[in-house]
């Protein structure tokens, strides 16, 4: 049978354990042992809290999502000298979303656990990752054949329609909209302002709804042109923008892209697809006034160049309607004169051949009994009075058969 614990037995502690400070401790020994001096250890930096040091959130992430994640500290004793070597190699900071590689000492502390001491990093490999993105996309856009395709576009010939992505209130917009501001408020320009993020986890996502929403417009009414700009930036900054589906969005827009992404010595594969790149939004905004101000001068031209030829046609016009009239004229008064002599030479014909004029060139006129015209020998019978009459007078006459007539 079994034997059933009475009510009265107690349960006693374990003799042997460890405080929570002691265990701790022990694990903080095991690691400092396992993981002797400093390693270089790859990341990606998931956020940044500045308090004096910069405490870091280091996280790896793999096909299923984040794999790993701890802690890191860039003690201020190392934060201007580590800041200062990044800023010099990528003029920017150490943000989230970049990927590093860090020269770390692992460290555990019974209250605050496991952590990364940051003693030094390499901006190189910042840079390089930024690099090798960019020469990734950049071959995958080729493979597809959209790398050049908004290049084969004609640059915009006006602006008189045309979208505009930039970051919300940044230096670079307002720089951007003092020069057409004036144009729009007069109405030869008509701006459409998209907002987007330029860098951080949400660039990629942001700028690519900016671009489809821009593409509504154009479908809805064809822009002149799609127009990025952004304030100067540094390259870790710009490497945001290398995100692979937005430079397809970009490469294959049916419009015209300009890029102003404030900086002249790194390219980005926005810059790359573009259309047009120039180095700043102010650039960009000078491209466009100087765009409009030629074609409204090319207009001017084209108007007088219209009026001046249109002036000369009428002037040859009249000329040639002069130079016919004359010609009319002259046919027509030398046909007059033609028909004139012909009603002369009828008239002196007709004149001429008047009975008196016929009679005084030594003709007479020969009339029957009854006075009526002879002017044939067969009208006249033998015996019969005939009546010659001549220029100045008349002589009766008795007609004889001739010895043919008698036979």
């Amino acid at each position: 049978m079994t034997r059933r614990r009475k009510k009265t037995d107690a349960t006693r502690p374990p003799e042997q354990f460890l405080d929570l400070a002691e265990l701790l401790a022990y694990v903080g020994q095991v690691i400092a042992r396992g993981v002797p001096g400093a390693v270089w250890v790859r990341a990606e930096i998931a956020s940044v809290t500045d308090r004096r040091h910069l405490y870091l959130d280091l996280v790896q992430t793999g096909e299923a999502g984040e794999v790993a994640r701890c802690r890191a500290t860039v003690w201020a004793r190392e934060r201007f000298s580590l800041e200062g070597k990044f800023r010099r190699a990528t003029g920017g900071t150490l943000t989230a979303g970049l990927k590093v590689l860090l020269f770390c000492e692992a460290t555990f502390h019974e209250q605050y656990g496991f952590a990364l001491n940051v003693l030094d990093l390499s901006a190189e490999y910042t840079l390089g990752d930024a690099a090798l993105r960019l020469t990734e996309s950049r071959e995958t856009l080729v493979r597809e054949g959209v790398y050049g395709l908004n290049r084969l576009l004609p640059p915009p010939a006006d602006y008189a329609r045309f979208a505009v992505i930039a970051p919300r209130e940044a230096a670079g917009l307002g720089d951007f909209r003092r020069d057409i501001d004036p144009l729009e408020a007069v109405g030869v320009l008509h701006p459409l302002y998209l907002e987007a993020t330029f860098q951080g986890r949400d660039a990629a996502p942001s700028l690519l709804r900016a671009v489809h929403e821009a593409r509504t417009l154009h479908e809805h009414e064809p822009l002149d042109a799609l127009v990025m700009i952004r304030g100067g930036g540094a390259v870790t900054d710009l490497a945001w923008l290398n995100d692979l589906p937005f430079a397809r969005a970009l490469a294959t827009f049916p419009a015209p892209v300009i890029t102003g992404l404030g900086h002249a010595r790194d390219d980005t594969l926005p810059d790359e697809v573009a259309c047009v790149r120039v180095d700043t939004p102010s650039k960009a905004a000078a491209l466009i006034v100087r765009t409009v101000t030629q074609a409204a001068a090319q207009a001017q031209q084209d108007t007088r160049t219209i009026r001046t030829h249109a002036a000369q046609v009428l002037v040859e016009a009249e000329a040639g309607t002069l130079w016919t009239m004359d010609r009319t004229r002259s046919a027509a008064a030398r046909q007059a004169d033609h028909a004139a002599a012909s009603v002369d030479a009828l008239m002196r014909q007709a004149l001429g051949l008047t009975p008196e004029r016929t009679l005084a060139r030594g003709y007479a006129l020969v009339r029957g009994p009854a006075g009526q015209p002879v002017t044939r020998a067969a009208q006249v019978q033998g015996g019969e009075t005939l009546t010659l009459q001549f220029t100045d007078g008349s002589v009766q006459v008795s007609a004889q058969p001739t010895s043919s007539t008698e036979a």
